[in-house]
């Protein structure tokens, strides 16, 4: 049988080969790695001290190495909140800690007791590792892929089990030992899962700065380095996605194509810092005014489009002429200038069967009539073929 100083010298030289890798990654600026890093070297330090604790003095054996132990989980619960951009409970973090300490101070000075020093530190190991599962279960991205999540959570909830275990049995007293260091099976037990479960956060860790930097890598590349909102590309991608699902699960969906108006105008005479402004403005707008699932692109120079998910043609007219309004009733302001302009724009209803490029088509056809009547108007589908059937 391995023992217990064995396992955990083991356990601190595979998690610190790993900080190696995972700090590799704090100079991306993912949040909450360098806090995961620093947690895996306190454990570290506090692995290798409790492995020699019986040679040890008393206060870096048991008070700083108990207490290294439950702060490198705590940093971890810190890591998950960066991660997920959440506030940190430093106050609530640190008064467990302090607890700790004042309870191992009691149970070495005043009520010397092995198994009580084991229930404390277990316990709030126990329930530092859930508040990190709580933490990634609460706010993982739902649009990624699970796996290093997953991982995440499995690993934790297997520190809290394991750790929850050990402190309801030294609590009943089915284990008398009298120090970490003796060899016992449940010293065994735990130990090894530790050895699985300690270097198993650090790995999800790095899966997940992995997915973090994948993901802002796709939306740059998803997005329109000028406005923010979707580029041509990915508009098209989503939107042909868009009209297949609809056309899967029977549903409607609305488009609307809009034009900035007298947009060369502009940059001939204010200049196309003006004219990139007025398009930054816009796209702000558009953001704003309407809903989050409403698939907003700039599909070429000033022309945008606006995908309107299960949306009929009423709803989704009321929606952009809110948008017209919001456009009418706020200039753009650059330096010193400040500039009105409006838009103009063709909206159709899917027909239930066309693809996107013919339902584009269509748009842009109402676009037309819209220009030619006057611009800063909104031509909606029956206006322009009023004889159409629609769903």
């Amino acid at each position: 049988m391995p023992t217990p100083a064995l396992l955990l010298a083991s356990s601190a030289l595979v998690c610190l080969l790993m900080v190696g890798v995972l700090w590799s990654l704090a100079r991306n600026n993912v949040p909450g790695v360098k806090a995961c890093a620093l947690s895996a070297l306190l454990f570290c330090g506090s692995a290798l001290l409790l492995a020699v604790q019986p040679h040890l003095p008393w206060l870096l054996g048991v008070i700083v190495a108990n207490t290294m132990l439950s702060t490198a989980m705590a940093l971890y619960v810190v890591a998950m909140r960066q991660f997920f951009d959440r506030s940190v409970p430093v106050v609530a973090l640190a008064a467990v800690i302090v607890v700790q300490i004042v309870g191992l101070l009691l149970f070495w000075c005043v009520w010397r007791d092995v198994a009580l020093r084991i229930v404390l530190v277990s316990g709030v190991l126990s329930g530092l590792a859930c508040a990190a599962a709580a933490t990634v279960v609460r706010y993982r991205p739902l649009h990624r892929p699970a796996y290093p999540y997953v991982l995440a959570v499995a690993m934790l909830l297997l520190l809290a089990l394991i750790h929850a275990l050990r402190a309801t049995a030294y609590l009943l007293h089915l284990d008398p030992i009298e120090s970490v260091a003796q060899a016992s099976m449940l010293q065994t037990v735990v130990l090894s899962i530790g050895l699985l479960a300690r270097p198993g956060l650090i790995l999800a860790m790095i899966l997940m700065a992995y997915d973090r930097m994948l993901s802002e890598r796709e939306s740059e590349a998803n997005t329109d380095a000028l406005t923010g909102v979707l580029s041509r590309k990915a508009w098209w991608l989503l939107a042909g996605k868009t009209v297949a699902g609809a056309a899967r699960n029977g549903r409607r969906l609305s488009l609307l194509v809009l034009d900035i108006d007298r947009f060369a105008h502009i940059n001939e005479t204010y200049g196309p810092q003006l004219g990139d402004a007025v398009l930054r403005h816009f796209a702000i707008l558009a953001t704003d005014v309407l809903r989050e699932e409403d698939l907003i692109g700039r599909v070429d120079g000033e022309k945008f489009a606006v995908l309107f998910p299960d949306t009929p043609i009423d709803a989704a007219r009321l929606a952009s002429e809110k948008l017209l309004r919001a456009v009418r009733g706020e200039a753009c302001s650059h330096g010193s200038w400040s500039i009105g302009y409006t838009f103009s724009a063709g909206l159709v209803q899917w027909d239930g069967q066309e693809r996107a490029q013919a339902l584009v088509e269509r748009a842009h056809r109402a676009l037309a009539e819209a220009k030619n009547g006057g611009r800063d108007r909104i031509i909606a589908q029956q206006e322009v073929e009023p004889g159409k059937n629609r769903r």
